[in-house]
């Protein structure tokens, strides 16, 4: 882009307090229609007859199709536009949600009725990777660092935290009076609301009032037309970044920590279950992801202060992340040793919070890096952050299945956040590369 080209229109105080409120209300849904699934599990699987290890495929293979599509997802965003993207795919992923209960009985024969499911599985989770590539894409060109991007980014996720609140509250209470469909009809309407109002109120009054811009030159203004700012026609600069150890650190660090995340996802309703089966489920399924909200928003807060107060972006990023791993460590440790509920509910609800603290360190580092491939970069790190969610937990049911050891699982877990750790501190940067 030459000197005297303008960039791409970065959004005002007012508008980054509204795309905030859309784009975290946007990301809550987007996990609220992920849990319908593994919420209504027990009741699709009574209808349609499937046993365990059919329900557990039907579960698992939402993570092949999300991992398949995280990069391409980046790539077109930071083409097209996040904006863009987010909103045409969240119709896609709330309309597959919406439409879902129909296709329960469309077959006669229990295999070809699970195989139409696991298709529409895979396609829903193909469609809901680009969600979060396109937020990364998407702020990294509309907000600068001066103006609290850690802390506006790390709010935008925590709707991921919010969204399993509202799954587990609301869309708990729906599968009980109303049914399993009830769920899927309600989360998925809402998202294609939420989808259609943000495409043609937000983008389309931003596109009217960005449409032109005067620039004064000494001489009479004249009007310089903004279009979307456009990549280099010359080759990306992917050598110079694959090259990059600090790259790499971010991809291996995000692996790590999403270990961390699925397992407690994925396993600690099965823990609880059986540890403490006559405890209510509403306390370890609603408790721990509300107090993960502000956990991390603080993060982006702490973030900025760090960066505000002098320090280097790489300082703010390690200083999040080894607070955010110790905390998990420690949980993890102390977890695998108690006996009690209390306890239990305890270290399980910190280790989350300190797991969605994270938000302001290496989650938010692509940005840092690779200011204008975000989103690419992005989504190659998630890629890496998905392949926990097929691999770790299936290692972690093979370790209960023969060891019996629930210690042993949270165990390896913390050497892994370790793991994780020591690679970012020790490679990790925040400094751009290309």
């Amino acid at each position: 882009m030459s000197p005297g080209e303008p960039e791409e229109k970065q959004w005002q105080r007012h508008e980054r307090q509204l795309w905030t409120v859309a784009l975290f209300t946007g990301t809550m849904l987007n996990f609220a229609c992920r849990n319908c699934m593994p919420l209504s599990a027990v009741n699709i699987s009574q209808q349609l007859h499937l046993d365990k290890t059919e329900i557990g495929l039907l579960l698992s293979c939402f993570y092949w199709g999300y991992s398949s599509t995280q990069i391409f997802s980046g790539w077109l965003s930071d083409r097209v536009g996040g904006d863009q993207v987010v909103t045409i795919a969240a119709l896609g992923w709330g309309s597959i949600t919406l439409f879902f209960p129909y296709l329960v009985d469309v077959f006669e024969t229990k295999s070809s009725q699970l195989k139409l499911l696991m298709l529409m599985r895979v396609l829903f989770a193909a469609i809901q990777a680009f969600h979060y590539p396109a937020l990364a894409s998407l702020l990294s060109k509309k907000v600068q660092e001066k103006c609290g991007k850690s802390r506006i980014y790390t709010t935008i996720i925590s709707g991921t935290s919010a969204g399993n609140v509202l799954s587990g509250s609301v869309g708990s209470l729906l599968l009980s009076r109303y049914g399993w469909p009830c769920v899927f009809y309600t989360f998925g309407t809402l998202s294609v609301v939420w989808a259609l109002f943000v495409r043609y109120c937000m983008i389309k009054e931003n596109c009217h009032l960005h449409k032109s811009v005067h620039v004064h030159n000494g001489t009479p203004s004249h009007k310089v037309k903004v279009e979307t700012q456009q990549i280099s026609k010359q080759d990306q600069p992917w050598k110079t970044l694959c090259s990059n150890s600090a790259f790499w650190a971010m991809v291996l660090g995000r692996f790590c920590l999403n270990y961390v995340f699925h397992l407690l996802f994925s396993w600690l309703p099965t823990y609880f279950t059986e540890k403490f089966p006559n405890e209510k489920g509403y306390v370890f399924n609603v408790i721990p992801w509300l107090l993960c909200v502000p956990s991390s928003i603080l993060s982006g807060y702490i973030a900025d202060q760090i960066i505000s107060g002098g320090s280097s972006v790489t300082m703010a990023r390690k200083v999040i992340h080894t607070m955010e791993c110790g905390g998990v460590i420690l949980c993890l440790i102390l977890l695998s040793s108690t006996t009690s509920y209390s306890g239990a509910i305890l270290f399980s609800t910190l280790a989350l919070v300190c797991q969605a603290f994270g938000a302001g360190g290496l989650f938010s580092n692509p940005q840092d890096i690779a200011p204008n491939y975000a989103g690419t970069v992005f989504g190659i790190m998630n890629t890496a952050g998905a392949i926990p969610g097929f691999l770790g937990v299936y290692i972690a049911g093979h370790m209960l299945e023969y060891l019996h050891s629930w210690a042993a699982v949270f165990e390896t877990t913390a050497c892994v956040s370790f793991t994780g750790w020591l690679i970012f501190m020790i490679f990790g940067s925040g400094k751009k590369i290309i």
